[in-house]
């Protein structure tokens, strides 16, 4: 089963890791890839945003493909924000996976543009410098696979539920369909909020050479008068 949690200054849900095995006899056997913590801060006013990633991992299915250009992985893990010090005044998590076709995204400097998908304003992670910036190519949510030719880098963000299916007899907007759908972005109130993600799926299709991924995370916050952004990017791993 493939769930979210979310977890805000007052609200707070149960959170699954999924725990995979290390299996090396079968060919068709699951790799479970045990990924690092990390967090990044930047200042707000008086405050302090940290955003971090705990609990990540990886596991790799090759029972799960047909075709050998197409590679897909479960993903877990659970990251958060929290404001210190100063006037705490909520903000928003968008988190995803960066897919590369071909590319070492650990060194690649990946250029996204807004809030979501093909506008996220990513910036250069810790893992390495490269020259060659590289274009978001597809975008998407997670539950399926990006189509990424040799040299291209795509994104899927996490998704959860919103809302609750209407019941009979309840009175609904119009546009209800739209508003229970899966959203890629979480917004939290007063000084903290989390997603903890279990087995949502990443993949490519169409990808004759090497993939890689890498979860990034960007948190909006707000500490009285100033408002920020930090981005925070994961160790990459091999999707095969």
């Amino acid at each position: 089963m493939k769930k979210i949690a979310l977890r805000g200054a007052a609200v707070a849900a149960a959170a699954g890791v999924a725990m995979g095995a290390l299996s090396t006899g079968a060919a068709n056997a699951d790799t479970f890839i045990p990924l690092p913590n990390g967090s990044t801060s930047i200042k707000l006013g008086e405050a302090t945003l940290t955003v971090t990633i705990t609990n990540q991992s990886a596991k790799l299915s090759p029972g799960m493909v047909a075709l050998p250009t197409t590679r897909n992985a479960w993903v877990s893990g659970l990251v958060s924000a929290k404001i210190s010090g100063g006037k705490a005044d909520g903000g928003s998590i968008a988190a995803g996976y960066a897919v590369g076709c071909q590319v070492d995204v650990g060194a690649a400097k990946i250029t996204l543009g807004g809030e979501t998908g093909a506008d996220a304003g990513f910036g250069q992670s810790k893992y390495g410098e490269s020259k060659q910036g590289y274009a978001v190519s597809a975008s998407g949510k997670t539950g399926g696979t990006l189509s990424l030719s040799a040299g291209s880098v795509g994104t899927q963000f996490l998704t959860y539920d919103r809302a609750t299916m209407p019941a009979a007899g309840d009175e609904i907007s119009p546009n209800w369909d739209s508003v229970i759908s899966p959203s890629t972005g979480f917004k939290f109130k007063g000084s903290s909020g989390s997603l903890s993600f279990t087995e949502q799926t990443i993949g490519v299709d169409g990808c004759a050479g090497y993939a890689q991924a890498r979860f990034f995370a960007k948190v909006k916050a707000k500490a009285g008068s100033t408002q920020g952004t930090a981005i925070l990017w994961g160790k990459p791993f091999t999707l095969g």
